[in-house]
């Protein structure tokens, strides 16, 4: 209960007043709650900033063990390949003078063999 002051001239508006006071908050505690959520947020993206340099050294030392150790051994197999693919298009590259590859010499001719007219040849040709 409010203690009516005989002096005031308005002694519910006076009370009012100071009840309004005594419920509210005060600043300082909201602040404090702010800052104190800021300053969680700052420690959360100090850590998420040392979680990505250490991601970006780790991306860094990668690349570099890559360049310095797997592209030479990469480059040397490369070479040896087109050796042997030198090799593999020397030998499926057509002979030089001569038969062509597909057609048999003269001496193995089956038709010089076994005349074409011979009974046998019609026999096995129905």
């Amino acid at each position: 209960m409010l203690l009516v002051d005989a002096d005031s001239p308005e002694p519910v508006r006076s009370g009012a007043h100071e009840l309004a006071l005594f419920l509210t908050p005060e600043p300082g505690a909201e602040a404090r709650a702010v800052e104190a959520a800021i300053e969680g947020l700052l420690v959360a993206l100090e850590d998420l900033s040392l979680a990505t340099c250490r991601f970006l050294f780790q991306i860094r030392s990668d690349t570099s063990q890559i360049l310095e150790e797997n592209v030479p051994v990469l480059k040397a197999k490369v070479t040896e390949m087109r050796g042997i693919y030198a090799k593999v298009d020397r030998l499926e590259a057509p002979p030089g003078p001569g038969p062509p590859a597909s057609e048999l010499p003269a001496l193995y001719r089956t038709e010089d063999y076994v005349p074409v007219d011979a009974p046998e040849a019609e026999h096995q040709s129905r």
